[in-house]
């Protein structure tokens, strides 16, 4: 079975709110060994969600469209899937009924703008909605099947999960979409892309992907079938993915850079302080975000001031004149000042420029100095980050945590 996704709005076209439907609606097919093979943002303008209602039911099966719903004028999305099936909007009185239900429970009467949402094509039919006034619809054209659901984020999900996805899991033949994916950090996306040309062909099932973001590059492993073929092909490519990133692998599914560094930390009983100056917290604050990281993260100092680090971590102010705040220099004497004030087993050490100003030719925005002190001794490592201002402080927190997570594993 093959599926489009339509999501309907001049606010998603215009940039003003980011689609996130169109993600969960694509998951939801995807695990039921669906292939999504299109994703339309669309303005709310009849004729063009009409027509793009028409050509996908030439090339799916199955048509999922969420938003335009509503009862304002702009919601169009009922009067465009009546254009496309070439059918009258006539009233529903399920969908009344579901109105009128909605209505006494809050003891209130059906307005007359909200009459217009219980106006279905002739010949579709009622997706209850438990959560909302609009109801959803359920139609066909041709040989595709079609769903509109409401935008409301509550009533999209609550209608997706309990409506659309039940009814096309009943029609799937037993096949499902089985995905893993492998989380990475430390390499180049074309050395990873290097490491699997054989896994990456065209064609090929399973299908390995990646997607890049901050510096992570998560490798996508998926197959459709029956569950235990599936299961077994994805299975065996992820432990090939494992076996060629090696320690730049830090986890399966959803797992968070910080929650690995966290868990070495549990593991190796040891304790880490942080010195963080361009980046300003960002660091601490992410193992924060793990619990039970009280045990382990002793401090965390933000010596953003070429005066704080001096008074808060000890840093001889001789090497801030000679070398610059952002320097190899600075990043050591920063680690190891939080590491002695701290008495942690581990110390980190951040300085950088993150911009928009501050460059220079020799340290342009992007240059962060990060040093790692532990009883072993101090490394120290220059990364020249892009982005904004944001992005690069983003970027330099990882890379400190993966400089920790791999001093942790001993590799």
């Amino acid at each position: 079975m093959r599926a489009v996704v339509l999501s309907i709005g001049s606010e998603l076209v215009g940039g003003l709110r980011l689609d996130t439907h169109s993600r969960d609606i694509a998951r939801g097919l995807s695990a039921l060994g669906i292939e999504v093979v299109r994703h339309i943002t669309l303005d709310d303008d009849v004729a063009a969600i009409a027509g793009a209602i028409r050509r996908a039911a030439d090339e799916a099966d199955v048509i999922v469209v969420s938003g335009g719903l509503g009862p304002t004028q702009d919601d169009c999305t009922r009067h465009a899937l009546a254009d496309a099936m070439g059918e009258q909007l006539v009233e529903n009185k399920d969908a009344t009924a579901h109105l009128q239900r909605w209505a006494k429970a809050r003891g209130r009467t059906v307005s007359r703008a909200n009459r217009v949402q219980t106006l279905l094509p002739r010949g579709a039919r009622v997706l209850p909605n438990p959560v909302g006034t609009a109801v959803g619809i359920d139609a066909r054209l041709g040989g595709a099947r079609i769903f509109c659901i409401p935008g409301v984020p509550v009533e999209m999900r609550t209608m997706l999960d309990e409506q659309v996805l039940p009814q096309l899991g009943r029609s799937a033949g037993g096949r499902v979409m089985v995905v893993r994916t492998v989380r990475t950090f430390g390499l180049r996306e074309s050395v990873v892309g290097e490491k699997l040309p054989d896994l990456m062909a065209p064609g090929r099932r399973p299908h390995v992907g990646t997607a890049v973001h901050s510096g992570i590059i998560d490798i996508h492993v998926y197959a459709s079938g029956a569950p235990d073929e599936a299961e077994a092909l994805v299975a065996a490519d992820v432990s090939t993915v494992r076996d060629r990133m090696g320690t730049a692998v830090f986890a399966e599914g959803h797992g968070a850079l910080e929650d690995a560094v966290a868990a070495l930390l549990v593991e190796r009983r040891a304790t880490v302080a942080i010195a963080e100056s361009c980046t300003g917290g960002l660091v601490a604050a992410k193992l924060v975000n793990v619990p039970g990281m009280s045990n382990h993260l002793v401090e965390g100092v933000v010596a953003y001031a070429n005066a704080s680090k001096v008074r808060a971590l000890g840093v001889d102010e001789a090497l801030i004149t000679e070398h610059g705040a952002v320097s190899e220099a600075v990043a050591r004497a920063m680690a190891e000042g939080v590491r002695r004030r701290a008495a942690a087993d581990l110390a980190l050490g951040i300085t950088g420029v993150a911009g928009p100003g501050g460059g220079t030719p020799e340290k342009p925005v992007g240059t962060v100095w990060m040093a790692l002190a532990d009883s072993d001794g101090t490394e120290a490592a220059r990364h020249f980050l892009m982005g904004d201002r944001a992005e690069i402080r983003e970027r330099a927190a990882y890379c400190a945590l993966n400089m920790l997570r791999v001093r942790l594993l001993g590799a």
